[in-house]
């Protein structure tokens, strides 16, 4: 039986982890150069995946914004591939919200690129929630592509929510880097190869296997279009091609294997790791997190909307697009290394920055719209001193309001 073995090319970025930001971004910056180089140079490498998120533009065209045309020119033509996240985040640690405005944060940036990539590539989260597939489909991605959390399970199975909605699921069930490292001896790349698609043969539901051929920080293998042209004339059991996640979902679904269904959340640290100990890593993270993200969605931006939808004026005009950027720097602390506290102290002191940023614009923006609100209230058949309360919570309540009242 004669098998299509996809090399999908990309690199896993962690933009903070055992190094802080400035120093990954120096190196991001010498990664997309000559990346860059090797796609204008050598058009039989086909395509590249920058890892799932457009994050990755906004760091690097800070630093080299000449390269701007060049890049919008590849992911136009579809041989770089960006998003649909704006950040890889946990997904257990943020809020349900955050999850949400992460992709809506993903979809704008790749808009104002090109496209965004088809699948909701999530290669190292530690596990994954049951709402997942429902919220990937909600921002039209029916594929989704992971490893850690599966457990034993076929190279590729149908997930659903807890609504029904289902994804096609991709199992990297020897991680995001069993194509990793591949050597440049033609012979030596021609049988480690073999030895990939011989390990995955057996848990394949078609005639298609995935090799991921990257790993954390890894540079494009800029002699790969040469090599699978050698391997694909040495080894006559597989045809060789270099392309995409997308690429490779559409072939699945045209083979129309018969897929098992699993519901629910992907938990099982049977074959990667899950990590739990980060869960209570830096406690002080998630408590700061939980705040912010309070601040933004039962404060500041459920009152700024009430003082747009009664045409309230507020000394700032567009107190949205200030949410908008809290929820940036919110989301900037929502990467998987960041958010859950195992990373160098430098990378936690710069996260403790943003929790400021973010607090600092939130509150402005809810006591500008609480003013504006309270400004509106009549209180002309009141005596004494009128008193506002506002309350955050969708429904009645009856507590005990305690507040300061200057006297005359």
């Amino acid at each position: 039986m004669t098998r299509t073995l996809t090399i999908v090319s990309h690199t896993h970025w962690d933009r903070e982890w055992y190094q802080p930001y400035q120093e990954y971004r120096i190196r991001l910056v010498q990664l997309v150069d000559r990346l860059l180089d090797l796609l204008e140079q050598n058009p039989d490498y086909r395509t590249f995946t920058l890892d799932g998120q457009t994050i990755i533009l906004e760091d690097y065209l800070a630093v080299r914004p000449a390269r701007e045309r060049e890049l919008r020119a590849h992911i136009r033509e579809g041989r770089l591939l960006i998003g649909p996240w704006y950040i890889l985040p946990d997904e257990f640690l943020v809020s349900p919200e955050a999850t949400i405005r992460n992709l809506i944060l993903g979809d704008r940036v790749a808009r104002a690129f090109g496209a965004k990539m088809t699948v909701g590539y999530v290669p190292d989260c530690f596990g994954h929630i049951s709402q997942l597939p429902q919220i990937l489909r909600g921002f039209g991605l029916d594929a989704a592509a992971l490893w850690r959390g599966v457990g034993e399970a076929p190279n590729e199975f149908r997930w659903a929510g807890p609504d029904g909605s289902e994804v096609l699921t991709v199992h990297l069930r020897d991680g995001y880097g069993n194509a990793a490292h591949l050597p440049a001896d033609e012979g030596a790349f021609a049988a480690h190869l073999s030895r990939i698609a011989e390990r995955l043969a057996p848990h394949a539901t078609t005639s298609h296997l995935l090799a991921m051929n990257g790993t954390d920080h890894l540079e494009p293998m800029p002699e790969l279009s040469r090599l699978i042209s050698y391997a694909g004339a040495a080894l006559p059991e597989l045809e060789i091609r270099h392309g995409t996640l997308p690429q490779f979902v559409a072939a699945v679904r045209e083979a129309q294997p018969s897929l098992e269904l699993r519901v629910g959340e992907l938990r099982s640290a049977q074959r990667a790791h899950l990590l739990p100990g980060v869960f209570s890593a830096r406690i002080w993270i998630k408590q700061r997190n939980a705040l912010c993200e309070t601040l933004l969605e039962k404060w500041a931006e459920p009152f700024s909307a009430m003082t747009v939808a009664h045409g309230l004026e507020t000394p700032t005009r567009d107190l949205a697009a200030l949410c908008w950027q809290a929820w940036r720097y919110l989301i900037q602390n929502h990467p998987h290394d960041s958010i859950c506290g195992c990373s160098v102290d430098a990378v936690h002191k710069e996260m403790d920055v943003r929790f400021d940023w973010v607090e600092q614009i939130g509150e402005e923006v809810a006591r500008q719209s609480q003013a504006a609100i309270a400004g509106a209230v009549d209180t002309r058949q009141l005596a004494g001193a009128p008193l506002v309360v506002f309350n955050p919570i969708a429904g009645p309540r009856s507590d005990l309001v305690t507040a300061r009242v200057p006297l005359p």
